[in-house]
């Protein structure tokens, strides 16, 4: 007998669901999350629901995987330095990027523009140009390439985006055997094979996402089919996608940006299969984490696909469960800038290490846990008692706020990250409903 076996890494916390599908009987664990090596809090959360269910690791015959590794990457800005590689004259395609302010007149006063994904300072040029059908207007120069490449040493990763690939992948295949050369170590992603479509900014952007998560992703992939590997599991390991579908784990960790809404998208597909239980075929989903919060409107029991995905700021052309992510969560850090003194929540987040202050090892910023603690609104223990939650620690994080904003309480700065956070969340529902035209009754 082969069970199957469901993993969902969260920023904060791994959770685990093994299901028997002759009997249907399912067992559940979980674990914190361990962002050092998230393998490790995957292994230990596989090993405490065996242990329940009394069965060999040998025993499971597929596991099926969720993970937000790349989502929190763009979240919180923690993904690799990427080069980028441009024809001649599109050096700036990110920063001309496409017109789009919100908020109206307003936004251009204050809306800051997201920083590109690749710095300017980081891009190079390659002479070559390919026209629209496919033929080779301008060579590529070889030579000329290797001296910009140079400039790059010290990149983490590199995406190469020339007019026209799409048409024409040639030029992009060649920069990138030269870029092995030049550059070591550094994986190389080509937007014709990311993304082989016309329009320059979608393309590249897209590319250079996928170069910015894929070492973070790769190695994270890598070190969970290792580990588990070495803990006895035979089976064959699958990593959801953000359209909802399945991929291989070499698939995904040379096409990354397609899990940026790996996590949500699995949480969309249990609310909806929960939904249909219970004989709801219209709603809105909601998965709070401890990094993000994820929304999604789903209609007749279907989730709706798009053809872009949002993280953030970051708009992608990747097919996706058409999901809202905020960078709202459990772990999301309250402060107060020095300039502005009015106070923020995120998307900065504590996570599983060290977590919020209330876990009692090491953090001190204060967090959506330590409020919801201050405030009574969360129980003494977590996890099935594995954390165990430090009230007094939430309330020296939480004072911070407090003194800086001038207010007469704990609680009462407490309140104020739990209403912020709450007035992020509903924003993000709001995009998914009534800002689509859709009306909730």
């Amino acid at each position: 007998m082969h069970y199957r076996l469901g993993v969902d890494v969260g920023g904060t916390f791994t959770d685990i669901l093994l299901i028997d599908p002759a009997t249907g009987r399912t067992f559940r664990a979980k674990t914190p999350s361990t962002p050092h090596d998230q393998s490790v809090g995957v292994l230990a959360g596989i090993e405490k629901v065996r242990a329940e269910a009394r069965i060999p690791l040998s025993e499971i015959g597929q596991l099926l995987h969720g993970t937000t590794v790349a989502t929190n990457a763009i979240l919180e800005g923690k993904g690799a330095r990427v080069g980028l590689v441009t024809t001649a004259g599109f050096r700036q395609v990110l920063q001309i990027a496409r017109s789009f302010v919100p908020g109206g007149l307003a936004g251009w006063i204050i809306w800051p523009k997201p920083e590109p994904l690749a710095a300017l300072e980081d891009t190079v040029e390659a002479v070559e140009r390919v026209a629209s059908d496919g033929s080779v207007v301008t060579p590529l120069d070889e030579d000329a390439l290797r001296a910009s490449l140079g400039r790059l040493r010290g990149v983490e990763a590199l995406a190469v985006s020339l007019i026209n690939s799409y048409a024409f992948d040639g030029h992009e295949r060649r920069v990138a055997e030269i870029a092995a050369e030049e550059l070591p170590g550094v994986p190389v992603s080509i937007s014709s094979a990311v993304l082989p479509e016309l329009r320059e900014y979608e393309r590249t952007i897209t590319t250079v996402a996928n170069a910015y998560v894929q070492p973070q992703v790769a190695r994270y992939l890598d070190n969970l089919a290792g580990r588990i590997a070495e803990g006895g599991v035979t089976g064959s390991l699958n990593i959801l996608r953000s359209d909802g579908g399945l991929a291989s784990a070499s698939a995904a960790a040379g096409s990354p940006v397609n899990l940026l809404l790996s996590g949500p998208a699995g949480g969309v597909a249990g609310a909806t299969w929960v939904a249909e239980q219970a004989g709801f075929p219209d709603f809105l989903t909601f998965d709070m984490g401890g990094t993000s919060t994820d929304v999604a409107l789903v209609q007749g029991l279907r989730p709706r696909v798009g053809r872009e995905t949002r993280v953030g700021d970051l708009t992608v052309r990747s097919a996706s469960v058409d999901v809202r992510t905020v960078g709202a969560g459990g772990g999301s850090i309250a402060h107060v800038p020095e300039l502005t003194r009015a106070l923020r929540v995120g998307p900065q987040s504590a996570g599983a290490d060290p977590g919020p202050a209330a876990y009692g090892r090491g953090g001190e910023e204060p967090t959506v846990t330590d409020a919801n603690v201050v405030l009574g609104y969360l129980p003494a223990r977590l996890a099935g008692g594995e954390i165990v939650l430090d009230r007094e620690r939430s309330r020296a994080a939480v004072a911070g706020v407090a003194e800086a904003m001038g207010l007469p309480s704990v609680e009462a700065a407490a309140q104020g990250i739990v209403d912020i956070v709450n007035e992020n969340m509903f924003g993000a529902l709001r995009l998914v409903s009534v800002q689509q035209g859709f009306d909730p009754p």
